[in-house]
């Protein structure tokens, strides 16, 4: 897991790492995309509403990138594919855990607008509305919207943390607890 800080640093793990602990988690250094081939590492993504990421390439390279709405707008998503892609692999899988949805995200047009820049899509792609029938990010559209711009498809989508109380929710809830998204190359 990464100290994330809602940004692009990508973290490639190629060989044992220290394990320190920021927040009483392990952690293995600061940012929001990590990446490795190593069948010996587990990689995790911790969130309460933002987008938890995994790709999957078919060199084995495995990445999680942590997905918020600021890291969105600075182009979360192209560190990410450009990571999973890095050693020359096409990607074969993303998957997207539990993240906040539309329905529970009101958001200003100012934002909504740096979110789509940041993912190359127009505001309609990123954009939805609340279930009070405000102007709302999609978060999952925005990752959607984002992969799309790279000819990746999104396979899975995890469910809406405000609406399902089984996931942490900070903007609904103000739960201070957070769930991970874990992935690891099978051997």
């Amino acid at each position: 897991m990464l100290d994330e800080v809602h940004g692009i640093d990508v973290m490639v793990v190629d060989e044992a790492v220290d394990i320190g602990v920021h927040d009483r988690r392990p952690t293995v250094g600061t940012g929001d995309v990590i990446v490795t081939d190593r069948s010996d590492v587990h990689l995790a993504v911790w969130a309460a509403d933002c987008a938890p990421l995994v790709l999957v390439a078919d060199d084995g390279r495995v990445v999680g990138a942590h997905a918020g709405w600021r890291g969105l707008a600075d182009g979360v998503i192209d560190a990410a594919v450009d990571a999973a892609r890095g050693s020359g692999g096409a990607v074969i899988a993303a998957v997207l855990g539990p993240s906040i949805g539309q329905c529970c995200y009101e958001f200003g047009r100012d934002d909504l607008a740096a979110v789509a820049e940041g993912v190359h899509a127009s505001e309609s792609d990123v954009a939805g509305v609340s279930a009070s029938g405000e102007r709302a990010l999609d978060v999952p559209g925005a990752v959607r919207a984002g992969l799309d711009h790279h000819g990746i498809a999104l396979d899975v989508v995890g469910p809406c943390t405000g609406c399902d109380d089984r996931w942490f929710s900070h903007r609904v809830r103000s739960d201070l607890g957070r769930h991970a998204t874990v992935a690891v190359i099978g051997s």
